[in-house]
């Protein structure tokens, strides 16, 4: 069986978050960062000054530390207001929010903060148990609509991240003790 899959638009470079606003305004006017705590420390105030009047940040929320089911449901009320779901970044917080999204049928732009994985730009997501242990794959209909690849933001993030996919292929069962 064979399946087509499109990646997505992709803004890179210092200042691909100024291209956001004039991207996402078409897709709806209230959005919701939702993201991992250090990555909503280094990009979320970037992303805001990007936005103009017209586009409102709604809330700002912690994914949850894991793409787990439970997390997604913990999340799935405080987005509803929002029109456009905005991730950001790692695999992990990307996975979330593209869940949420197909649940949803909310649009997804992804703002990924290290550059260890294909998440942002792919249709389809890993999902653990409370364990940490990987659970299944979630394949969303589509990728999300746009990323925006802040190249500062990645080239500050830890070397280790960079490593990360490499080490999770040639250890797999020990992936999950690597960070």
């Amino acid at each position: 069986m064979s399946q087509s899959v499109f990646l997505p638009n992709y803004t890179i470079g210092t200042d691909a978050y100024e291209k956001a606003n004039g991207i996402v305004k078409e897709y709806g006017t209230k959005v919701v960062l939702i993201g991992g705590k250090t990555a909503l420390s280094k990009a979320e105030n970037k992303i805001k000054v990007a936005l103009t009047q017209e586009i409102e940040v709604v809330a700002s929320l912690w994914y949850g530390g894991n793409s787990t089911y439970g997390n997604i449901e913990q999340l799935h009320e405080s987005v509803q207001k929002a029109d456009v779901l905005f991730a950001v970044g790692g695999g992990r917080a990307c996975d979330t929010v593209k869940v949420i999204g197909e649940k949803l049928a909310k649009p997804v732009f992804t703002f990924p903060t290290i550059g260890s994985n294909c998440s942002p730009v792919t249709a389809v997501c890993v999902i653990y148990n409370e364990e940490g242990v990987m659970d299944g794959l979630f394949f969303p209909s589509k990728p999300p609509v746009h990323t925006f690849i802040d190249t500062a933001i990645i080239a500050e993030a830890p070397d280790k991240y960079l490593w990360a996919q490499v080490l999770a292929m040639l250890y797999p069962k020990k992936s999950n003790l690597l960070f």
